[in-house]
């Protein structure tokens, strides 16, 4: 209880507040008696101090420094006997007690000592079981709401009407998600700056008050919820002619939170599990391992993916080297992992579902999948330019970045007209995603392209590739200058005009039997038949391997 509470009770009558009266509104939690003069070593915060003095009244300066240190360890304020050992509180101790807002009561001499402690431990222990029935009865009566059916919404309301006051509830992203109906959003608005940072300030999620200025309320009681993770704080304000928010307004506010925290964590229970469900099924149809196809149309009927006339796959991933180097096993146990990846969720969804698309969105490892259907007016690919699909995936990435700080990239599958060829779908987005990366993109968005011979060879090692080359034109390779620019010129045009001599006299604007010379020497320093068809195959490799060989 509030020690100005305390002082109203009958045992405190004639006692005067003689300084700090700023603190009258400390919390009492217990009362002690004290005449010994190292009684500073013995009390604990929001503590009422009773004393005759008699230990300092030969000592002022010791009055002063237990004044000063009880200020220190919280002490809710010193009650003195005055008129007996000490006459009157000194002015010296007076002033640092008004410098330290800390309340000196001086007592009368009607009461003793031990009938103001007793009665007041009393009155402190009812009160505090006035708040365990209170509290005990609050959350009976917000469980009964939930357990009825009661929406988030009407929870809100009845704590607002019993505490008399507006109330709001904000995630932990700091939107406005319900309000009582005595409270405007517009007020919320104009609230967030201060609230913003305030709550940037928290180390950890508590309860606390923050003072408002320039509104209608004067002050703001917060409370967080919490389950597994911080989901918001719920927020009460008191205004000017209202009372401050009493201890019983705070217990009905953590039953309230306690309540809207389980009714969070059972909604988030049922949430999961669904989404596991659907990840299972759609991982185990991307990767083939789904063989029945009344299995497949039954399942994907529930999520609205039968008849349509194009289907499409989509592949996102935070783009971070962190979870590159990060187990999967590690990333799953990792509850700040899973509470980041939960909102990359939920803000890929949202952003998806601005647009005209039919989509399931589910996680397969690092990746957030989209399985996509679009009707018939919807185009993937365009002729010479990009398709408005692709450019609402770019506007969803930059969005992503941009507003949320999220850098997201996005590979696309080829479209596919039966559904059972999704998974071919799925596993070209991935690979395309990963083209992306390996070309060192970020925040893109890369279509799939079927591999050429070139791209091929780009996975074959450079030393394989020139030791394969080298073997190929062996001591073609050490003539110098000009001749072997000449002879590799024309054994490249002799394959380009499938080996026709005249053409390629055409071509290098040069006599026949010049072609047929450097032909022959060709044959003579490689060793090799320039028309058996498995020689020619591997000049015609060899050739396409040149500039990744000759590059740097």
């Amino acid at each position: 209880m509030l020690l100005k509470e305390l002082i109203s009770l009958p045992v405190y009558a004639n006692a005067k507040v003689v300084a700090g009266h700023e603190g009258m509104t400390n919390s009492v939690q217990s009362v002690n008696i004290m005449d010994a003069p190292d009684i500073i070593h013995y009390l604990k915060p929001q503590e009422l101090l009773l004393t005759t003095g008699y230990a300092m009244k030969d000592h002022p300066d010791a009055l002063l420094a237990l004044v000063t240190n009880m200020s220190g360890v919280g002490c809710a304020g010193l009650a003195i006997k005055t008129k007996r050992f000490l006459q009157e509180v000194p002015g010296d101790v007076l002033q640092r007690a008004n410098e330290l807002q800390f309340p000196i009561i001086e007592l009368s001499l009607e009461q003793s000592l031990g009938d103001i402690s007793n009665y007041s431990l009393s009155h402190i222990l009812e009160k505090r079981t006035d708040e365990l029935h209170y509290a005990l009865s609050t959350h009976k009566q917000f469980s009964q709401m939930i357990m009825q059916g009661k929406s988030t919404q009407e929870v809100i309301e009845a704590l607002s009407q019993l505490i008399d006051s507006p109330v709001m509830l904000i995630n932990q992203h700091m939107e406005l998600l319900f309000h009582s109906s005595s409270l405007f959003e517009q007020f919320y608005i104009g609230l967030l700056p201060k609230l913003q940072a305030e709550l940037a300030a928290l180390s950890s999620p508590i309860s606390f008050t923050m003072e408002l200025a320039d509104t209608p309320y004067s002050a703001a009681e917060l409370h967080p919820i919490v389950t597994f993770q911080l989901e918001g704080f719920l927020i009460a304000l008191s205004s000017d002619n209202a009372k401050q928010l009493s201890n019983l307004t705070k217990h009905a506010m953590e039953q309230a939170a306690n309540v809207i925290g389980l009714e969070l964590m059972k909604k988030q229970a049922v949430k999961e599990r669904s989404r596991r469900y659907k990840n299972e099924f759609f991982s185990d149809f991307v990767d083939g391992l789904i063989t029945s196809e009344q299995e497949l149309m039954h399942r994907s009927k529930n999520y609205g993916l039968l008849n349509h006339p194009v289907y499409i796959s989509v592949v996102a991933k935070r783009d971070t080297s962190y979870d590159l180097l990060r187990a999967s096993s590690a990333m799953e146990s990792d509850g700040r992992f899973i509470s980041e990846r939960d909102r990359h969720y939920n803000l890929l969804k949202s952003e998806f579902s601005k647009f005209d698309l039919r989509f399931v969105l589910f996680t397969k490892n690092e990746y957030f999948c989209f399985l996509i259907a679009l009707h018939a007016g919807q185009d993937v690919t365009e002729e010479g330019k990009e398709s408005k699909f692709v450019e609402q995936l770019k506007l969803i990435v930059g969005n992503l970045g941009a507003t949320h700080g999220i850098p997201i990239s996005m590979g696309i599958g080829n479209p596919v007209s039966q559904l059972p060829d999704i998974p071919l779908s799925y596993k070209e987005a991935v690979e395309a995603l990963q083209t992306g990366y390996d070309a060192r993109k970020k925040q893109f968005v890369q279509s799939y392209r079927a591999k050429n011979f070139n791209n091929l060879l780009r996975m074959i090692p450079k030393e394989e590739l020139k030791e394969y080359y080298e073997e190929t034109f062996k001591d073609l390779l050490h003539i110098e200058g000009k001749e072997r620019s000449d002879l590799l010129k024309t054994l490249s045009t002799f394959y380009d005009t499938h080996c026709q001599l005249a053409e390629t006299a055409k071509q290098l604007f040069v006599h026949r039997n010049t072609v047929t010379y450097r032909l022959e020497k060709c044959q003579r320093l490689t060793g090799r038949d320039l028309r058996d068809p498995v020689e020619s195959l591997r000049f015609r490799t060899a050739f396409s391997m040149e500039p990744l060989v000759l590059s740097d």
